[in-house]
């Protein structure tokens, strides 16, 4: 039998790991290399207030990550910058030559990001000193709604990422050389999801790459594609769970395929409305959306749609899951909680710039106002531009200590508690 003094020592060696496991896994984009988004709960108050507020001189698209007191965030005024967790300070910045709308990953000592000037760029954690830069063909944007850069993610060293040149990449994270790279039909600015099966990630061509870790394809899936999008685009990253991952696409559509091969579990369809970004709730899939205003459940196993609360505008990042809420941002500039398990949404949190200029957009019933169309001369490119006046949220929460960090379009960082 085990001592006592052995089986608490071997108590401490597992809660070690498990840190470790943790911290690990709390390096990018929605936490994980499988984005799942996911942490068991979190004590958010109703109505949380600023803890502090930091303002770039950019716009704001990507997300914040939280790693050893510091949150790393990118800016469209160039600058990835280093904030102090508790007052919001900078620690460092680093100016690049482009707009950064990729949201940083961690790997020991080491950040890397991708930035409209077509680079890669490793960064020291600590000082935010260059290591070195990886060259791409160059970037390149869809259209007025290609709000993001491909977020990279690493494993056992390598940084995997998309590009506006129509590849995927393969880096070596320690010296930045070219491991492989894989052309595609599309830009590719998802993000990568990786499993034990392999890197998963859509493109702009309408299909969905399953690669090995050497770059050879074991898998593509093509999406049905709509009367007007009819390549079925897919723009933003998917989420893997044990066999299956899941992922949205312009056509409509959220797929759930088996990662083994590919084959399909199941198709949702959302009628006249982009699916977004999902996230999982134990047994329910949470998805967030664009023209519907509304955020979704659905039955992970059969793809059943449990519950369909009103969202006031479109939202385009993935919601982050504390237990049994999620937490996300829409374009209207406010934070929505979104109670999974009864199916309600209540808005928690409003930037400034959301006050002061909401009521331009939207009216006091929570609809877009009626006059916006004549008003826009059915401009919708120019409508989607002066959304931003109100703070719009494309970041993905990063929730800790009861905290949430996240970005906004009028280039504030908050810290909500």
């Amino acid at each position: 039998m085990m001592s006592d003094r052995k089986y608490y020592c071997y108590l401490a060696f597992l809660w070690g790991l498990i840190a470790n496991l943790n911290q690990l896994y709390g390096q990018q984009l929605a936490r994980r290399p499988d984005r799942q988004n996911y942490i068991s709960a979190a004590e958010i108050r109703l109505e949380p207030t600023v803890k502090w507020k930091f303002q770039t001189k950019g716009q704001i698209f990507a997300s914040p990550i939280v790693f050893k007191g510091k949150v790393i965030v990118g800016s469209c005024d160039s600058n990835l910058y280093a904030l102090d967790k508790t007052s919001g300070k900078i620690i460092w910045k680093y100016k690049t030559g482009g707009e950064i709308r990729s949201t940083a990953a961690i790997d020991s000592d080491l950040l890397y990001f991708v930035c409209s000037d077509g680079l890669l760029y490793a960064l020291s954690i600590e000082t935010g000193e260059r290591r070195w830069t990886f060259a791409t063909q160059g970037e390149k944007k869809q259209d007025t709604w290609d709000y993001f850069h491909s977020s990279p993610t690493i494993s056992d060293g390598i940084v995997y990422f998309g590009c506006g040149d129509k590849y995927i990449y393969a880096v070596n994270g320690k010296s930045g050389e070219l491991h492989w790279k894989f052309p595609t039909g599309g830009i590719v600015h998802a993000s990568p999801t990786l499993a034990k099966e392999g890197v998963m990630i859509g493109s702009f061509d309408g299909y969905f790459y399953c690669l090995e870790k050497n770059g050879k394809l074991r898998w593509k899936f093509k999406t049905i594609g709509e009367r007007y999008f009819p390549k079925g685009e897919i723009q933003f990253h998917a989420v893997a769970a044990d066999s299956t991952v899941y992922f949205g696409a312009r056509d409509f559509n959220m797929y759930a395929l088996n990662i083994k091969d590919g084959t399909g579990y199941w198709v949702y369809h959302q009628p006249g409305s982009w699916t977004s970004v999902p996230s999982l709730s134990e047994d329910k899939l949470v998805v967030t959306m664009s023209d519907s205003y509304s955020v979704l459940a659905l039955d992970k196993i059969n793809g059943t749609k449990l519950v369909e609360p009103a969202v006031p505008l479109n939202t385009f990042s993935s919601a982050a899951i504390a237990g049994s809420n999620a937490f996300f941002g829409a374009l209207d500039g406010i934070i929505y909680r979104f109670d999974v398990a009864k199916g309600i949404t209540i808005p928690i949190f409003q930037t400034e710039s959301s006050k002061r200029n909401r009521h331009l957009f939207v009216d006091e019933k929570g609809k877009l106002r009626a006059d916006l169309q004549e008003k826009y001369a059915h401009d919708i490119n120019k409508l989607f531009a002066d959304y931003l006046q109100m703070g719009s949220i494309f970041s993905t929460i990063w929730i800790a200590d009861s905290t949430l960090y996240f970005g906004a379009a009028d280039g504030a960082v908050y810290a909500i508690e």
